[in-house]
């Protein structure tokens, strides 16, 4: 009875995320875009989409950690990658797995522009949508050793390596940003909007809601078909008893 009940778990877990997808989707089709000067003019905080281009925050260009490329934004990460030994029926098992060691989002806000102005995105860390990966590197485990003139790598340990991952956003890469936006110690700013989802992404409007309608329809008809499978599974074992 196990496995049907973990099919029928997986599936309306689907079902679950494919609404939060069609949820965005529908909060981007509700929005108003306005621009910078627009923004300006609002005495309260507004929920609106900005179209723009990605600029430094407040606190300037930086620099990203592995590539030292010039960014507004960068992600990295680091898993390493080792072996597991195990008994299994008397006999060692050895597999390779993989951790996690880091994962760290750069937090500090950047700015997009547009003709008539610039807003300051607060995203404290927040995932974002389709961003550029600027570097994957397997670094392999141990010591280079020169043997009677061949150079050889010797690894006394488990860990095989680590993989090293960055993301990042260059200036002037087009950015879409739904999110609460005001005016704030005389700059505009944008923010987790009081209702509704906070989107930041490098695609397009149309592209963001292009992939998240793909995104939800899929959810929803793998979510239903594995609910099924998953029913008829615990159908079949209670009449065979």
């Amino acid at each position: 009875m196990l496995y049907p009940s973990v099919l029928v778990l997986l599936g309306v877990a689907a079902l679950i995320w494919s609404y939060v997808q069609q949820r965005k989707r529908d909060a981007m089709l509700a929005t108003p875009t306005r621009t910078c000067a627009e923004i300006a003019e609002y005495d309260q905080p507004v929920t609106c989409e900005v179209k723009g281009t990605a600029g430094p925050g407040p606190q300037g260009p930086v620099q990203a950690p592995f590539s030292g490329q010039p960014c507004v934004w960068h992600r990295t990460k680091v898993t390493v990658r080792y072996e597991h030994h195990e008994r299994r029926d008397g006999k060692t098992v050895t597999t390779t797995r993989e951790r996690t060691v880091h994962d760290k989002t750069y937090g500090a806000p950047f700015s997009v522009r547009d003709a008539t102005g610039e807003i300051v995105v607060i995203h404290e860390g927040r995932s974002i949508d389709h961003v550029t990966k600027s570097l994957s590197h397997f670094e392999r485990a141990g010591t280079d050793v020169d043997l009677f003139g061949l150079r050889l790598r010797v690894n006394l340990s488990n860990v095989k390596g680590h993989q090293y991952e960055e993301w990042l956003i260059p200036a002037g890469q087009p950015m879409y940003v739904l999110g609460g936006a005001a005016a704030e110690n005389g700059r505009l700013v944008m923010r987790d909007p009081a209702e509704g989802p906070f989107l930041i992404s490098t695609r397009s409007e149309e592209a963001l809601s292009s992939a998240l309608r793909i995104r939800f329809l899929t959810g929803y008809i793998l979510g239903g078909a594995v609910i099924v499978g998953g029913l008829f599974w615990l159908v079949v074992n209670l009449i065979n008893g």
